[in-house]
Order: C-alpha cells, then structure tokens, then sequence
C-alpha cells in the first residue's frame, strides 16, 4: 500500500483529504503543529499524528501533500524536497480525488461557501443519494468535516487562495458571491475576479446569479429564519432552524442546485429543515455559564450581517473580534473601521497570525486605535486572562460573542 503524508493535516481541509485518501486505500499519516489535539475525523479513522519535530516520519512516505498556509522554510516540506519527494498541493489532490466521481458540485465565494455546501449535501442526504462530502467547517449534527459516501455526486467547498479551485472540473459550480478577499495572493481585485471567471468556465454548469428569490423572510419562533421561495411563482415555504438573514441567499443556491440534479421540491424543503447548520456560524454555546455566540464572520461584509442578526435576536450583546491575518486587516482596515465604529461593547483580541508575520499588515492593537478614532469604545485585549475575566464580569443579560475565524474559541475550550 502506498503511503501519503500530510503537512498540516490537522487543517479544516487536508483532515478530510486524509480521511478520502484513507479510504481509496493508502495509508494516510502527517504533523502538524497541534498535534496532540487532532480533529475527530482523523482520531476516528485511527490516522497518525506527529509533531513538527518528528520531520523524519516523512522519509516513509511515497509522496507528501502540503496546504497554501506552509511557508517553504517549513522543515518538513525542507526535509521531504531534500529527499526528492514527490510533493503536491492540497488544491492539486483535491482535484485528483474528485475525478473519482460521477458528478462534481463545487461551491466557491468570498462568503457563505461552507454553509451553502453544507445544505446541498444534506438535500442529497435526506433524498437518499448518499453523497461525499468534503467541508471546511464541521456539520453540528454529524460533528465532521467530511463524508465518505459513493460515487455519483461528490459536494465540495472550492478555495480562490493560491487559485486552489481551479484543479476542479464540476460537474456544476457555484459562486456565492466575489469581494475583495485573499488580495496578498491575488495582489488585485481585478486579478481575484478573472480567477473567479475561469473557475465558473471549468463548470458544466455554473450559477452566481440565482433566478429564485426569497420573500418575507423573518425570524421564527425557534431563532432560525422561515422564508417564501419564488421563481415565477411561489415554489415553497421554508422554516429553517438556523439564523442569520443571509442564509436565504445560500439556502436559494442550494435549492437551485438541487433542482438541476433533479431533486423535487419536498425534498429539497426537507432537506433545508432538517439542516442543523455548521459549527461556528452564529452558533450558541455556554462558556463559565455565561451565554455565548460563536460566529466566524472575519470580513467586513460578513461581520455586517451577523451584526444585524444579532440585533434582532437581542438587545444587549459584547463583541470580541480577533482579526484573522494581519494582510486582510490591512487591506480592509477602513471597512473593518466602518462595520465596528457603532458596535456599543466592542473588544478586540490579538490577531490570529496563520500563516503570516506582524511585519505583513496591520495588527489588532492598531485596529483598535483605528475604530477608537471614530467611536472611541473599542479596548484591546492583550491576553486571554483579559477576555476570560471579561465572559466571567459580563451580566447574565448579555450575549458574549466571539466573531472571528481564529483560534480565540478553542482557548477558552469551546470545540
């Protein structure tokens, strides 16, 4: 049997590559730097995890894969190149395992691509097609990233970064939408639509703008959103257990979607009611018994929409954002500005780096400073001690919301 290593194989991502490869029959090791807490998926398919330090393992492997946050001076991708390994991107093996399958549904955009793929896969599910999914996020109900099913319809999140979603042929592909995003990689926005162009050309069929549109959509009695589906005519009605206005939009990809791969409409609407949404999109928890919100919104527009949900849901609420890379800060600092500058309770968290340095853009203290000077209410929170005794003060009529797509949740042990 042949064996593949995984540089970073705890990723969102190459954690479920892992688990595909697995299952095609390879044997499927790698490191990471948080290996001693490696996600379900790879703790259940009995995959083996290694510290950084442990760079030899690789010299077993027949070839090496590794995700666009490895920096070349990694010492395992160092060790692997010395040694001749064949050595391939994560995008590069994404396409490869996707050739495998009869029908390719690829779900890209700067924003609702994880939920939107996550819908398809459950109308399938629900309508009894058994398909494999591959997730950069975790399903709630069956609290993983990936599913191996069979072989007629492979459901995908395409990733723009490093052009990663263009080793895809779909079968249909999707675009949610395009804002500026990852602009250290594309250098322009202009560079990063043309990318978004040849993606939906490699599709069969391509959607970006949906002809459904959803009406009267409103909160339910559950805190999700219920909303009337149209095209000509009203389709159905659907009362959805997750929240957050935006996800109509997604909900309508999904449907339209669907409808190409020849699913009814009950179906469908049974599919999106008995969706249970993703981890870490507007998800409630507890954390030292005080209410909390988890959402991931990292960008401008995202953070927006969940600020306008959360005010329906509830008056009173804090926010601590921790700014994911210091390029995006900085490229988007007079956005970030302008979305914070009227939340009342804002706290700001240091910047989760990935795969970057300070000397790369703008830093959270300097975001701080920055919305200060427009609404003088931000304040840095230098330590998690700071954030710990902020959760613990706060009143028990407040929601605490962590917004961001760092690591802030998993130190204070929300998984």
């Amino acid at each position: 049997m042949k064996k593949v290593f995984f540089i970073g194989i705890c990723g969102i991502s190459m954690s479920g590559l892992g688990v595909l490869m697995k299952h095609k029959g390879y044997i499927v090791f790698g490191s990471d730097r948080n290996y001693k807490h490696p996600p379900k998926c790879l703790i259940e398919e009995n995959i083996k995890v290694f510290s950084e330090k442990k760079a030899s393992k690789v010299k077993d492997a027949d070839f090496v894969v590794f995700s666009s946050a490895i920096k070349e001076d990694n010492p395992v991708l160092c060790l692997a190149k010395k040694m001749k390994k064949v050595c391939v991107s994560r995008g590069q093996l994404l396409g490869e395992i996707s050739k495998g399958f009869e029908k390719i549904i690829a779900v890209a955009g700067s924003h609702g691509k994880t939920t939107t793929t996550a819908m398809i896969y459950n109308c399938l599910y629900v309508a009894g097609k058994n398909p494999t999914l591959h997730l950069g996020g975790i399903l709630k109900r069956e609290e993983t990233n990936v599913v191996v099913g069979e072989k007629e319809y492979f459901v995908t999140e395409a990733c723009e970064y490093y052009d990663n979603f263009l080793y895809l042929t779909p079968y249909i592909s999707v675009v949610t939408n395009v804002e500026k995003e990852h602009l250290d990689y594309f250098k322009t926005f202009e560079n990063e639509k043309k990318s978004f162009e040849k993606f939906k050309k490699n599709g069969f069929f391509s959607i970006e703008n949906t002809k459904l549109s959803a009406k009267n959509v409103k909160v339910n009695k559950q805190g999700g959103i219920s909303f009337d589906v149209f095209d000509d005519k009203k389709l159905i009605d659907v009362h959805m257990k997750i929240g957050g206005f935006f996800n109509a939009k997604n909900a309508l990809f999904a449907i339209e979607v669907c409808l190409k791969l020849g699913l009814s409409l009950n179906q469908i609407k049974l599919g999106l009611e008995s969706f249970y949404g993703t981890k870490k999109r507007l998800e409630k928890t507890t954390c030292f018994g005080k209410s909390i919100i988890v959402d991931y919104a990292h960008h401008p527009t995202e953070i927006r929409e969940s600020l306008r949900y959360l005010k329906k849901m509830t008056k009173k609420f804090i926010v601590i954002f921790q700014p994911h890379t210091y390029s995006r800060t900085k490229i988007l600092l007079k956005d970030f500005v302008k979305v914070f500058s009227k939340v009342e309770n804002l706290f700001i968290f240091k910047t989760y780096e990935a795969r970057e340095k300070r000397k790369d853009g703008v830093s959270a203290k300097e975001l701080c400073g920055e919305i200060k000077k427009t609404s003088g209410k931000a304040v840095y929170l230098k330590n998690l001690t700071l954030v710990k005794k902020l959760i613990c003060e706060s009143g028990d009529d407040f929601v605490t919301v962590l917004m961001g797509a760092g690591d802030l949740p998993e130190k204070l042990g929300i998984n």
